[in-house]
């Protein structure tokens, strides 16, 4: 369904930024296409220092914030929706892509089929999921606010978990959308930093652990820069 050559998109090579520069960045490009731009882009980053983004909707009073700056882990909001994710072990993408009515599904598929396909390369037993979580039931739940609780619609997972985390903002035109590939465990700590009593930190915590997968439980020495190539 790409409408561009490879050798015609735009690569962002992966580097380390503040969450503040991430986001920021992929909203202007956002709002290039068209203008500035005229082809896709896909760009790879990690953050430095960690970082917790809040979905474009998301309250930010559901995260403590005196705590993300006692711990020197920024805060931003993304311009994409979703929930919370700490971003620390894991390798980062966004693609903006020209809006020209592209169907959801075939989006979704476009862009983590690649990654399915690098994965399983590495020994990594990913698979491309088309499911339908129960929203409604889920905002309800202690768990709501964090964004690896539960799978979007069309996800990446490794035997039932979710291994890639994805979300996406229509703009007048392009599409972004962000997603997250889990290296390591450290996004579980995202429990420590919610505004929520301390009796229900460990059973997020838990949920959380039991229904996401990491790369390094695969292969423990791929780095991010590694998978970006």
């Amino acid at each position: 369904m790409d409408n561009f050559n490879k050798k015609e998109w735009y690569i962002w090579p992966c580097h380390p930024y503040p969450g503040a520069f991430n986001m920021g960045t992929d909203h202007f490009l956002a709002r290039q296409m068209g203008k500035l731009l005229d082809r896709p882009v896909l760009r790879f980053f990690t953050w430095e220092p960690y970082c917790v983004s809040l979905g474009f909707h998301q309250n930010p009073a559901e995260i403590n914030h005196k705590l993300c700056s006692v711990k020197g882990i920024d805060l931003v909001k993304r311009p994409t929706g979703g929930r919370a994710i700490l971003h620390a072990e894991e390798l980062t993408y966004s693609v903006i892509y020209p809006f020209l009515s592209i169907d959801v599904m075939d989006f979704y598929r476009m862009v983590h089929m690649p990654f399915v396909a690098a994965l399983q390369d590495i020994k990594v037993p990913a698979e491309f999921q088309a499911v339908q979580p129960d929203f409604k039931k889920f905002y309800k739940s202690e768990n709501s606010a964090v964004c690896f609780a539960a799978s979007a619609r069309y996800e990446v997972e490794v035997e039932g978990k979710k291994l890639i985390g994805s979300a996406q903002r229509i703009y007048e035109s392009s599409i972004l959308q962000h997603g997250s590939l889990l290296l390591g465990p450290c996004h579980e700590n995202l429990a420590d930093l919610l505004e929520i009593p301390e009796e229900k930190r460990a059973p997020v915590r838990s949920y959380v652990k039991n229904h996401t997968a990491w790369t390094w439980q695969y292969e423990k020495n791929v780095t991010a820069a590694e998978l970006a190539l």
